[in-house]
């Protein structure tokens, strides 16, 4: 179980750091125009902020080996992706 939910945390924080590397792309080519720069480097940090948590806390509790600890991590870090997921679901139906 600890295994599994490891491999699927660190799915998940791969899918979060490839959304990171693209906020970053967009902080980088945005326009000044109508604060576009200010948007992508608030998004830019927030995702930062949020991978620095759930990888942390996945390191963490994989380290102690706590299920409930990988478990949380594990959710924490797949909110986004299955949100987004959900979204483009239901928006193509």
């Amino acid at each position: 179980m600890k295994k599994i939910l490891k491999v699927i945390g660190l799915l998940f924080l791969s899918i979060d750091t490839v959304v990171t590397l693209s906020f970053l792309y967009w902080a980088l080519t945005a326009s000044t125009r109508d604060g576009e720069v200010a948007y992508a480097f608030v998004f830019l940090l927030f995702s930062l902020a949020y991978i620095g948590i759930g990888g942390g806390a996945l390191v963490f509790s994989a380290k102690r080996g706590s299920v409930l600890g990988l478990w949380f991590s594990t959710v924490f870090l797949g909110l986004p992706p299955v949100l987004f997921a959900a979204i483009r679901i239901s928006n193509s139906l």
